[in-house]
């Protein structure tokens, strides 16, 4: 009798006193230059040769405040040399488990679980570089915290959007700022996701 008064008792209140760790939140930005219409290519294998001084100077210093860039493996191969000389995570189907290769990590988020995995680096901050596919895994996954969108002077009429999904979701986002980056119309624009 006792003892099944034991059972029922809750332990809650005294359980309150213990600090529990709370696990450390990894914070994501993604980065994308983009045309009036959306397109951030012509194709998968283009170069980002269009977007402006303005873009690549503010993209640049902001890259120095993440422990690591996220990237797929198209946006990898069209900026390898400058992405090799900091951390690097490549989305990629072609790898089962993740395969280190210097300061690149080539990741199947498919078959691993990416938020663990950046847990065990330690890492804090995050850049988001694209391509379509890889924006749409932070969005779906809710752990896309921030988004720059510099939108460049000239409409493509065709090729890659800014995210691909396979079926159509909404994501709210508040706007936290505009600038404009230069004369001819380049404009920056910060969003702060609002789900």
């Amino acid at each position: 009798m006792v003892l099944s008064l034991i059972r029922n008792i809750s332990w809650a209140p005294f359980a309150m006193n213990r600090k529990h760790k709370s696990p450390p939140k990894v914070f994501c930005v993604a980065y994308v230059a983009g045309s009036i219409d959306g397109r951030i290519s012509e194709s998968n294998r283009s170069k980002m040769h269009w977007t402006s001084k303005e873009d690549r100077n503010f993209f640049q210093k902001s890259l120095g405040k993440f422990d690591a860039v996220v990237t797929g493996h198209n946006t990898y191969r069209m900026a390898e040399t400058r992405l090799k000389k900091r951390n690097t995570i490549v989305f990629t189907s072609k790898v089962n488990k993740p395969r280190l290769s210097g300061s690149v990590v080539f990741f199947n988020p498919r078959k691993s679980d990416f938020i663990k995995f950046i847990k065990n680096q330690n890492y804090k901050k995050l850049a988001i570089l694209g391509g379509p596919k890889v924006y749409n895994f932070f969005l779906k996954n809710k752990i896309l915290h921030e988004l720059f969108v510099t939108i460049e002077p000239y409409v493509f009429t065709t090729g890659v959007p800014m995210f691909a999904g396979d079926k159509f979701k909404k994501y709210k986002f508040c706007l936290k700022s505009v600038k404009r980056l230069n004369k001819k119309g380049t404009l920056l624009l910060h969003y702060q996701y609002a789900n």
